[in-house]
């Protein structure tokens, strides 16, 4: 991938063994998972559930950047973000329009206003970060304290290498939010708050990178991250009609259809009749979506390796087991997307 911040080379990590990649595998089906999430209408149908507002989740991304932090200018959310000058402030006038923005002159240069969220949009986002981090923390209630610590110290580190690693270094308040909301009367013990804070800074900082994007314009395919994911769930999970798609993606129709549209386009899938209702038709992945997939994942998986460099031995053992375990009672769960 370009633009790496690091000299060390993919090569260096190369996948050798199945024991090799296992531990970095099952993490980078959690990172995905997660950025899978973040994208989904999952995400953002509690918010709606609260407020009675549908939100995409493009404007859901812009108040998690604001959530918890002091007011800033359009620019800062514009750079953060990664997203042009012009549709922030088209976003920012929607959320101003339904009352989760305010604004405020700025007390440096009275010719620009900074920007925040209002408190009614400040107690949904609370509420929705303590739903999110109690579900994954649940899965933890009857492990030891130790095994606890340990899967936070893999996750941790994986953190570390990967913000170091990869251009984008977006950054949230949110775990430190997350902290304060729980920290009188919570029932977690000390191992549960510092992993519910480490999930929270990996999943708010695989949501906003552009990990995907890169990836893509790397191999100068026109996708955008949530129609390359989609296309993955069609080759591991097709053939598929629109609506299974729509439902293990967490998207409706239309968007399930409009992303098959795409990738129809580029010759990155291919449609039957379904066989048991001719009606409908079945989406399958053609053999040049399925080497896309395969090219991307291989390079993702080398990007990980190399953000986390050499695992001891002994360490590689213990965190690859309590990761399977961890994965294993996520899909028990239902929490995962693409099981």
């Amino acid at each position: 991938m370009r633009n790496m911040q690091t000299s060390v080379t993919r090569s260096e990590f190369a996948v050798t063994s199945e024991s090799t990649s296992s531990l970095e595998f099952v993490t980078l089906s959690l990172l995905n998972d997660f950025a899978s999430t973040s994208l989904s209408r999952e995400h953002s149908s509690f918010f709606e559930q609260l407020t009675g507002v549908a939100l995409p989740t493009s404007e859901i991304r812009l108040l998690e950047y604001l959530s918890g932090r002091d007011p800033v200018p359009a620019s800062t959310i514009a750079t953060a973000l990664v997203i042009d000058p012009s549709r922030t402030s088209r976003l920012v006038r929607r959320l101003e329009r339904v009352g989760y923005i305010g604004r405020e002159p700025d007390p440096v240069d009275g010719r620009r206003t900074l920007l925040h969220l209002t408190a009614e949009a400040q107690t949904v986002m609370n509420t929705s970060l303590l739903r999110f981090t109690d579900r994954y923390l649940q899965m933890t209630a009857n492990w030891a304290d130790t095994d606890v610590s340990d899967l936070n110290e893999w996750l941790q580190h994986v953190y570390r290498g990967l913000t170091g690693w990869l251009p984008d270094r977006p950054t949230s308040q949110a775990g430190r939010v997350w902290r304060r909301l729980v920290a009188n009367g919570s029932d977690y013990s000390a191992a549960q708050l510092e992993l519910g804070e480490t999930a929270i800074l990996v999943f708010t900082w695989i949501s906003q990178a552009r990990w995907f994007e890169y990836l893509l314009e790397s191999r100068s395919v026109p996708l955008g991250q949530q129609t390359f994911l989609s296309l993955c769930a069609i080759e591991r999970r097709g053939p598929l009609p629109v609506a299974k798609l729509g439902e293990i993606t967490w998207v409706d129709h239309t968007q399930a259809s409009k992303r098959i549209s795409r990738l129809d386009e580029l010759g990155l899938v291919e449609r039957a009749v379904d066989s048991f209702d001719r009606r409908s038709s079945l989406v399958r992945c053609s053999r040049r979506g399925t080497a896309l997939v395969r090219h991307l994942a291989d390079e993702q998986l080398g990007d990980l390796e190399a953000a986390v460099g050499p695992v001891e031995p002994t360490r590689r053992a213990q965190w690859t087991e309590l990761m399977h375990r961890y994965l294993t009672t996520l899909t028990e769960q239902g929490l995962l997307l693409n099981p």
